[in-house]
């Protein structure tokens, strides 16, 4: 049984949603069934323009990463909508940090200095917190020390 390849049509992101964007790149790496010239054609029904020439591997990122976008919204869009709405919002669908990074991008916006500080409150205040359950757990004797931090973290927690 042969397959009529001019009927094959992908819904990239089902694909995306089923497998997870690892599955279904690795999916389409694969496939003997999806030919250049289909993914070309998934791309462009993406309504997105592949450079000339482009290889497989870039076909497949540019589809995987279009087919994985959960923004839905045009900027306008949200361009309208307060803070407490755009975080809901950003909730709701749950966006992948580079989809956040390339939004940002896309209103020439650098995040590195403020995402730098947030990161080092995150890191100070989750070592912080563990430095905390360890002091606890110590202070209480007996066991090991996962057990005890464990205790401690539920009794603080």
């Amino acid at each position: 049984m042969s397959i009529d390849k001019t009927q094959l049509t992908i819904d990239a992101k089902l694909l995306v949603q089923w497998l997870g964007t690892a599955g279904a790149k690795a999916g389409l790496m694969q496939s003997k069934t999806c030919t250049i010239e289909a993914l070309g054609a998934l791309v462009k029904s993406l309504g997105l323009t592949p450079a000339k020439p482009t290889s497989r591997t870039q076909l497949i990122d540019d589809i995987v990463k279009a087919a994985s976008k959960r923004i839905d919204k045009p900027l306008d869009e949200l361009y309208q909508l307060s803070n407490e709405d755009l975080l809901a919002y950003f909730h709701k669908i749950e966006p992948t940090s580079e989809e956040l990074l390339d939004l940002l991008r896309e209103l020439d916006l650098t995040p590195k200095k403020e995402g730098h500080k947030g990161l080092m409150e995150l890191a100070a205040r989750e070592l912080s917190e563990t430095g905390r359950f360890r002091r606890i757990a110590s202070s209480r004797g007996g066991g090991d020390d996962d057990k005890r931090l464990d205790l401690a973290r539920r009794t603080v927690g």
